[in-house]
């Protein structure tokens, strides 16, 4: 007859195929809360590069509504050319601080080398898109390498989108052009494929991040 202490010590014990259940049963649930926290956390860098780019691009729009300075070239004549530090970047006329009568833009492509990258740009020439002179700063879109810009409209031939705003009210241009009411920048994680996309409404003004 078995005494209910060995009764005891027989019920609180484990044995190897149980143990072994119970191990496979916490990995499987530890792989699918892992899988949960990567797909998670690439979400929340694919949201946080779109908030960054609308950021961006509200800055360019804050800085033509508020007349910001900057330096760039001016001749004798009063015409306005490159970006400039000091005189010695001007072949003619002298470096001056002064807010860029074109205003203020941003530059996105979705070319190999430019699919990374937004560049910040005054539009002294007045021509409303941005040229290599006109650069000012530079930023990435995201803080990491696997997201990027895959789609943008209104597109140029050369796959650029320009988002210029021109002071004072400020004005709108998307590709020195007033008649889209609405430009996109798509961007996407590569490692899921997710996208989220930051618009520009030319009319209203308003930027957002889906």
């Amino acid at each position: 007859m078995v005494s209910g202490h060995s009764r005891l010590k027989i019920a609180s014990g484990f044995t190897l195929i149980e143990m072994l259940i119970s191990l496979g049963i916490f990995g499987v649930i530890t792989g699918f809360v892992m899988a949960n926290f990567r797909v998670g956390s690439q979400g929340d860098e694919l949201r946080a590069s779109s908030l960054l780019v609308a950021g961006v691009i509200r800055r360019a729009q804050t800085a033509a509504l508020t007349g910001e300075t900057t330096r760039f070239c001016r001749d004798e004549s009063g015409n306005d050319g490159q970006v400039c530090d000091d005189d010695a970047d001007c072949a003619a006329g002298t470096c001056i601080n002064d807010a860029p009568r074109g205003g203020y833009g941003v530059h996105f492509e979705t070319t190999e080398t430019g699919k990374r990258l937004m560049i910040g740009f005054v539009d002294t020439n007045g021509n409303g898109v941005y040229d290599a002179t006109e650069r000012f700063r530079s930023d990435n879109v995201s803080a990491n390498i696997y997201v990027s810009v895959v789609a943008l409209e209104p597109v140029t031939e050369s796959s650029s989108l320009d988002i210029l705003f021109v002071p004072p009210r400020p004005q709108v241009k998307f590709n020195n052009s007033t008649g889209e009411p609405m430009a996109t920048i798509t961007l996407q994680h590569r490692s899921t494929n997710r996208t989220k996309i930051v618009t520009v409404n030319s009319i209203s003004g308003q930027i957002s991040a889906d």
